[in-house]
């Protein structure tokens, strides 16, 4: 090919396509579709009517239309002008766009008589349907030159202002003659354009198959947003390769029920791939599937490709890649742009038919960025990106030397935002930084002088100025900035010290009255300011006996009645936004006060990212989730932590229907949560056997249980001394000689067991009923029994760190009827707002879920199971008892911390299951559970 060959121009390549396959659709766009001859001959007509407008070569034109085949035909049109297409997405801010007119010299802009451009923005407008029905004689295609510009970008700059980027035709054909020659279309392909072409991202969609025949769906906006229809169109269409950012295949991913389809080429662009991200898609994509990831910036897009089945090794950093084409050059120099060894880290700078031409109207910042080195024919542009050269002459990324970064593709200078935050009168002093990590992806945040700010003017200040991706997620007054020795900013330091507080503001509007008391209550309630409007009770340190004081309060703020405002509420209606909407109903009458039934579901810890599949841990003795409050705090995963409760601590679960019932209602609640797997399930003590039950049933049912931990499950199947989970107990209280001999017969039952396995497989033995009798009976037991309620109390100081422990001194001259009442007593004095019938029924079911754990008969399970226990002297026990059955499984001794005295002085009097009482509020073993739990 010659380079200089006009021919090569982005318009006529495709007119050359249009007389190849004139009756082959071209685009789609929702029930719509046109032909390549229509495509060409429309666009022909309207480049014509532009050219009678005095548009022509050197013109710049701006598109403000949404991507449509009206906005395909229009950026052919201007080409075909021998003109520049300056992408305007409708989506930009007024101020935004009026800074971009004000700084270029803009000749015309193409909108939409539905969606026209605001006037007074003082532009001159031609509606695109006055183009297309105009009469001008179409002629021919004016000649151009290959270096002519064809498209005008605008990106972040640090001037506080858009840098408009000029790139010509030729710039982007060293990309679409790698696509075209290393993976050539075949007939029957189908692609997609779903990306404005505010970056170059959407062109190549556009060009890459639009120039060799192929048919392009044009994915709306809103479609593409969302994740899950996107991926339904994607399969709909058939759509053969894809373009796709890495936090956009991070999202996808993690949906629970993702199954790749076929495509033949994937390529990831606009951020760095993270190593786990590579290899999780290696793993999904059929083994056929090409994956690349691609570098670049818009003013040297597609110059590096790296391989991501060659390159990618578990563990290792993924490298930029290696110079796409010929006629892309990528070097490392020093700071003397002089070369650098192998091994030795540099600042990247690229060169080429890829470099873009200047940034236009600013002649001092193209000079700034282009340089001319040693050796090197032609200029380089400096990337401002430190590599290391690899020996085998890849490139590693290291880091910006600059403030600019990626974030979802979009690349943004972190001094345009801090230009625009100073641009609100109330603004002091800004800074930017960026927060998250590379793996779940990056975001912006904001700190702003004063601390006494109104996020909602500032937040007002910026949407009118910057695109919605450069606006920060996160907006906080702070006192003042810390600084380095040397006077300059310490940005690493105000991340440190200021990112853990970004949830103490109440949020970044004006609350409502209701919302703000709310507020106040909430705070009072969990003793701390660190929670946002919407945050989740139950992430922030609220528990299933401080809800209580929250309704108890709410009421009497609020004036509503009982039987108006129960604690359910709480459980309906978590966040501080939603729970005030809810009141604000109640009081106006538009909300019955018989409420629905309460959610079995509590979020203990908002997930980071909305797709992933939630970690279920089941309810422990009592029906709480009082015991994994410090596990759900020190996880480090981006997956929310759901607890699932018992109805029947607050009346909605008949104790009498069966254990297969009961766990039907915690099926229905995890699935109504999470309708398809995998599934991650945790059990502590005894919920081990709902663990177990909901795995298998979800096993059998052809659903995906990607993990069940057990955390020290004690006293599963031990209906009589036949059974050897009554030995198991049994020996964690004996002689060590009788612990020995028991450990042994549970070694050599295994190979016996598992060849029996097949006389297990009934569920029905696993369906323990009592009757109401029976109930009444064990209610009766449970409420006048002085060890189970001492239990209870020690309990219940453990999860809240509350003095409610009682001693055998408080019960004497008490008969056994009146010890509920001396509890109750007791909880009344630390907690005045908890119910006396709530304390009966968490009582009552500590017992009826004990009795089920040791009715429940192990089964055969195939599924991966993880055992952790504390580290004792009747560790291993759980695990003889287990492994017969169970495929899949590991177990994990963990060690304790070492108490405080007063713990001490309270687990004491369980003896020797004084650490399966402490273990899940050690310290020590919840960390290390944690770290075991986020690997």
């Amino acid at each position: 090919m010659v380079p200089a060959d006009p021919q090569l121009l982005l318009h006529r390549q495709f007119e050359k396509q249009a007389r190849k396959t004139p009756e082959n659709v071209a685009l789609h766009e929702g029930q719509r579709k046109i032909t390549y001859g229509d495509l060409d001959k429309r666009a022909s007509q309207v480049a014509a009517e532009l050219r009678s407008r005095g548009i022509g070569e050197g013109s710049m034109v701006g598109l403000y239309l949404e991507r449509s085949i009206a906005w395909v035909i229009s950026v052919l049109a201007i080409l075909k002008a021998n003109a520049a297409v300056i992408p305007l997405p409708p989506s930009y801010p007024q101020d935004r766009l009026r800074e971009i007119l004000g700084h270029a010299s803009i000749d015309a802009i193409i909108d939409d008589l539905g969606t026209p451009l605001n006037p007074t923005l003082g532009a001159r407008t031609i509606s695109f349907q006055k183009l297309l029905s105009g009469t001008t004689a179409k002629g021919d295609t004016p000649h151009g030159r290959l270096d002519q510009p064809a498209f005008i970008l605008c990106s972040s700059g640090s001037t506080g202002r858009p840098k408009m980027i000029l790139r010509s035709h030729g710039s982007f054909l060293h990309r679409l003659q790698w696509t075209w020659e290393n993976h050539p279309y075949e007939a029957e392909e189908v692609c997609c354009q779903k990306a404005h072409a505010t970056t170059t991202h959407g062109i190549y969609e556009l060009f890459e198959p639009l120039l060799r025949g192929i048919p392009i769906v044009i994915i709306a906006d809103e479609d593409v947003r969302d994740i899950e229809r996107f991926w339904d169109i994607i399969k709909s269409h058939q759509i053969s390769r894809l373009l796709i950012v890495p936090s956009a295949l991070h999202a996808t991913l993690e949906m629970p029920d993702f199954e790749a389809p076929p495509i033949n080429v994937l390529v990831l662009m606009g951020e760095y791939v993270h190593p786990e991200l590579a290899g999780r898609a290696i793993a999904r994509f059929p083994a056929d599937t090409h994956i690349y990831s691609i570098y670049g910036s818009t003013e040297a897009s597609s110059t590096l490709v790296c391989n991501l089945r060659e390159s990618y090794r578990a563990g290792e950093e993924l490298p930029l890649g290696k110079p796409i084409f010929g006629n892309v050059q990528a070097t490392v120099l020093g700071s003397g742009l002089e070369p650098v060894m192998p091994g030795e880290v540099g600042q990247l700078y690229l060169g080429g038919t890829a470099l873009f031409t200047e940034y236009v109207g600013d002649p001092d910042l193209t000079a700034s960025v282009l340089v001319n080195a040693p050796g090197h024919q032609g200029p380089l542009y400096d990337s401002h990106d430190q590599v290391r050269l690899l020996p085998d002459n890849n490139l590693q990324f290291i880091g910006r030397v600059d403030h600019t970064v990626k974030i979802r593709g979009f690349r943004i200078d972190l001094q345009e935002v801090e230009r625009a935050l100073l641009s609100n009168p109330d603004v002091r002093r800004a800074a930017v930084v960026v927060g998250g990590d590379e793996k779940n992806g990056a975001i912006l945040l904001a700190f702003v002088m004063p601390e006494t700010i109104d996020p909602a003017s500032v937040f007002e200040t910026l949407k009118s100025q910057l695109p919605n991706y450069m606006i920060p997620s996160v907006l906080r007054g702070v006192e003042e900035f810390p600084y380095t020795a040397s006077g300059k900013l310490d940005r690493v330091r105000l991340l440190a010290e200021q990112v853990e507080r970004t949830a103490d503001l109440p949020g970044n509007r004006k609350l409502s009255d209701t919302e703000r008391k709310v507020w106040e209550i909430w705070a009072e309630t969990l003793g701390h300011r660190g929670f946002a409007l919407d945050s989740s009770f139950f992430e922030v340190g609220g528990t299933s006996l401080t809800v209580f004081a929250l309704v108890h309060r709410l009421r009497k703020a609020f004036a509503l009645k009982r039987d108006q405002f129960s604690e359910q509420f709480v459980y309906g209606s978590p966040s501080i936004e939603l729970l005030a909407a809810c009141i604000d109903s109640i009081r106006s009458g538009s909300l019955p006060t018989a409420a629905r039934k309460t959610p079995l579901l509590v979020t203990l810890r908002k997930g980071r990212d909305p797709v992933q599949a939630p970690f279920f841990v089941v309810a422990s003795a009592g029906g709480t989730l009082g015991a994994y409050e410090k596990l759900a705090a020190a996880l480090n995963t981006s997956r929310e932590v759901a607890g699932v409760r018992d109805p029947f601590v607050w009346g909605e679960r008949d104790p009498t229907e069966g254990f297969q019932r009961w766990i039907g209602r915690y099926l229905e609640a995890i699935r109504d949560r999470q309708p398809r797997g995998p599934y991650y399930l945790c059990a502590y003590s005894s919920a081990g056997a709902f663990g177990l039950e909901l795995a298998r049933q979800l096993n059998e049912a052809g659903e995906d249980v990607a993990l069940l931990a057990l955390i020290d499950p004690l006293a599963l199947d031990r209906r009589n001394r036949l059974r050897f989970g009554w030995w198991a107990l049994e020996a964690t209280y004996a002689h060590p000689a009788v612990r020995a001999l028991v450990r042994l017969a549970g070694h050599i039952r295994i190979p016996v067991l598992r060849g029996l396995r097949v006389i297990h497989r009934s569920a029905a033995v696993n369906d323990y009923k009592i009757s109401p009798e029976e109930f009444r009976k064990m209610s009766e037991s449970a409420l006048c029994s002085k060890s189970h309620l001492m239990t209870f109390a020690a309990l219940l100081e453990l999860n809240t760190g509350l003095p409610f422990t009682l001693s055998e001194e408080d019960f004497l001259q008490k008969s056994p009827d009146q010890y509920l009442d001396m509890l109750q007593a007791r909880i009344r004095k630390l907690m005045p707002q908890v119910e006396a019938e709530n304390i009966e029924r968490i009582v009552v079911q500590y017992s009826l879920q004990i009795s089920t754990q040791h009715a429940y008969s192990l089964q055969p399970y195939r599924g991966q199971v993880r055992l952790f226990e504390p580290e004792t002297r009747y560790a291993g026990l759980l695990g003889v008892h287990m492994r017969p059955y169970l495929s899949d499984f590991q177990e994990r001794a963990l060690a304790l911390g070492e108490p405080s005295q007063r713990i001490q002085a309270i687990t004491e009097r369980f003896g020797p299951l004084q650490a399966h009482y402490r273990s899940m509020r050690d310290d020590m073993f919840v960390h290390e559970l944690a770290k075991e739990l986020d690997a």
